[in-house]
């Protein structure tokens, strides 16, 4: 499981990386010792000399859209936190539960359902392998009997011709 990336990483991005960053003005939530939760554009912040380990998250300031929480776990910036869907292990599988995957807790929750429901498929699977291998044993042991049976008829013929 991935980390989350820390507060000083993703400002290097959203100030240096202008590829893989969206377009717009950034706003910096930190938390102040006495006033609580407040924001600051990203110059501001440069020039306030604001602790990373004080900062909450990054907002994108034209849509209001929170790019990295460290809260809630959300990290849009550097996609560490990408729909499991996009790799090709063997839980993959197409649902009505499938959702971009976006913070640590909720792949881990969605990870659990996956492992569940392929565990559950896995044991399904195991039981009707065992309950064809049930049937297939008692075929087996009706035919013996029903051979045993036959052989036990021509011993007893055979007997009874000799006695005559």
């Amino acid at each position: 499981m991935q980390r989350l990336k820390p507060a000083y990483e993703i400002y290097k991005r959203l100030k240096w990386d202008k590829e893989c960053v969206p377009e717009g003005d950034f706003v910096v939530g930190y938390e102040d010792r006495f006033l609580g939760i407040l924001e600051a554009t990203l110059e501001n912040f440069e020039t306030e000399e604001i602790p990373f380990h004080r900062i909450r998250y990054f907002k994108n300031l034209a849509t209001g859209q929170i790019v990295w929480d460290r809260e809630k776990r959300i990290d849009h910036i550097t996609s560490n936190y990408s729909n499991p869907h996009s790799s090709g292990d063997e839980l993959q599988g197409s649902s009505s539960d499938d959702i971009p995957i976006s913070s640590t807790k909720s792949k881990k929750k969605y990870l659990k359902l996956r492992r569940k429901k392929y565990l559950q498929k896995t044991l399904n699977e195991a039981r009707e392998q065992l309950a064809d291998e049930i049937r297939i044993e008692e075929e087996h042991v009706k035919q013996y009997e029903d051979r045993m049976r036959e052989v036990e008829e021509r011993l007893k013929r055979f007997q009874e011709l000799q006695t005559c």
